[in-house]
């Protein structure tokens, strides 16, 4: 049977071990508390000018500019530096000549954080600095430039490496990185697409499986500037024959200044293999879409109708609808 006499002396004696400890040393603490903590700071956006993007067809108009206020518990009193460096295509980073600003170039706004107007970003600058040159014939898909800023506050320095995630959300506003991908406005049609499918889930030499497939509802969905993807890959294929799930992945396709290319090859969640093909139709408002997962022998062929006939045209789609079978 345990004594319980034994058990409450030697929490006494514990108790009397630690409140020793504590006063032998009162540097020593084993905890540390808010105000021993480092407190970092970060940059607010309280407003931006232009549009992220660098059109190769109006380069002179492509800028982006932004106003900041610096977030601290001191309100950015004692941030010293705002610097800025950028890279092209996930390179290396190179200093911005003019981009490095110091506390003469800020000032108490009205909510008294210290805050400045960053200049707006040009094409000409950053294609500049990478050298580069950008126009729609030589630039690729999936082209961007970054502008990184790097804060500097007691001899510390804050950026996109060892912020929170929480800051930039889109509660913070936080930004310490803009990313400026290399693209056209778009004209490529957002929302919801009717479709129909059939399925061939023993190979596409056999009977299809289920025809005329239409839930559940399909969008064409804008993940960022250029770049698309539709919201259910599988087009109601894994509804029908599993009762559940839209596969996600790195399907989707892009839309470079009017010329939009699909991603033919993708894996998807599970870490299966995708083969597909695109056919658009001479009335620019149908699209077919054939795909094959051969590991788990899924097959499809899926007719998108868009509501409108679209404006852009397919880089490389099927040059007839017969050759989107596998």
């Amino acid at each position: 049977m345990i004594n319980s006499n034994n058990i409450i002396k030697a929490l006494i004696l514990g108790l009397l071990v630690m409140l020793a400890y504590s006063c032998a040393d009162p540097d020593e603490k084993p905890i540390l508390t808010f105000d021993d903590a480092l407190k970092g700071s970060y940059p607010r956006v309280t407003a931006t000018t232009g549009a992220a993007l660098v059109n190769p067809n109006d380069l002179a108009s492509s800028s982006f500019g932004y106003s900041v206020e610096f977030v601290d518990e001191t309100k950015g009193a004692d941030v010293t530096e705002y610097k800025f460096t950028m890279s092209y295509n996930g390179g290396s980073e190179v200093d911005m000549p003019g981009r490095t600003y110091t506390q003469a170039d800020f000032t108490k706004n009205a909510d008294g954080f210290m805050s400045m107007d960053v200049p707006a970003f040009t094409a000409t600058e950053m294609a500049g600095l990478a050298s580069v040159t950008i126009t729609s014939a030589n630039a690729d898909a999936g082209d961007y430039f970054t502008v990184h800023s790097y804060i500097s506050k007691g001899g510390m320095i804050f950026s996109n490496i060892n912020k929170s995630s929480t800051i930039t959300g889109p509660a913070f506003a936080g930004r310490f990185d803009t990313t400026f991908p290399v693209a056209c406005p778009s004209d490529m049609y957002l929302g919801e697409v009717a479709y129909s499918s059939d399925l061939y889930w023993g190979g596409f030499g056999a009977a299809a499986t289920a025809t005329g497939v239409s839930e559940p509802a399909v969008s064409v969905v804008e993940v960022s500037a250029g770049s698309f993807t539709f919201s259910d890959w599988s087009f109601g294929g894994y509804n029908a024959g599993y009762g559940c799930c839209t596969p996600s992945g790195d399907f989707g396709f892009s839309d470079l200044c009017g010329v939009v290319t699909f991603n033919k090859t993708a894996t998807d969640s599970y870490g299966d293999a995708w083969e597909l093909k695109f056919f658009m139709a001479a009335d620019n408002v149908t699209l077919t879409v054939a795909a094959t997962n051969p590991a788990w022998n899924e097959n499809a062929i899926t007719t998108v109708t868009f509501p409108s006939a679209q404006t852009w045209t397919c880089g490389n789609c099927e040059a007839s609808v017969a050759d989107v079978t596998f």
